[in-house]
């Protein structure tokens, strides 16, 4: 894929982020691909991503991911983004508090034939555990 080609599927992802959007999301990896984060581990395969898709949706309505400019090489593009949104829906075991939650991650794309092989996210999970109240930290 050229640099333009890239650009062009990240704007496409972007934009179905800002629609929270999860099937053309989803539609934007390969079938067979990979989708690694600190909150999922690794997930095969479109159905699948989809599902991790729709569960941060549920979680955060009004989830907003920004995507920054993308550093784009070889067939990779990383990228730095920002999330922000209000965890109202179930996150891992809690109901939802009505906790805003802003953070900033990376993620490394690995595309090829028009679609994302490969995605790999980075950002401080137990951050937003312990800001959602999933995760109990006694002071010291």
């Amino acid at each position: 894929m050229t640099r333009d080609d890239i650009g062009a599927l990240l704007d496409r992802h972007q934009e179905a982020f800002t629609r929270r959007d999860a099937d053309a999301l989803a539609a934007q990896h390969a079938e067979d691909g990979t989708f690694e984060s600190p909150a999922h581990g690794v997930v095969h395969g479109r159905a699948k991503i989809a599902d991790i898709y729709r569960y941060w949706f549920t979680a955060f309505p009004d989830l907003q991911l920004t995507l920054g400019p993308p550093i784009v090489g070889d067939g990779r593009a990383a990228v730095f983004w920002k999330f922000a949104g209000t965890a109202h829906g179930p996150f891992f075991g809690i109901a939802g508090a009505g906790t805003r939650i802003e953070m900033s991650g990376a993620a490394e794309f690995v595309l090829a034939d028009g679609a994302i092989e490969s995605v790999r996210h980075i950002f401080d999970f137990s951050g937003v555990l312990m800001k959602t109240g999933v995760l109990k930290v006694k002071p010291s």
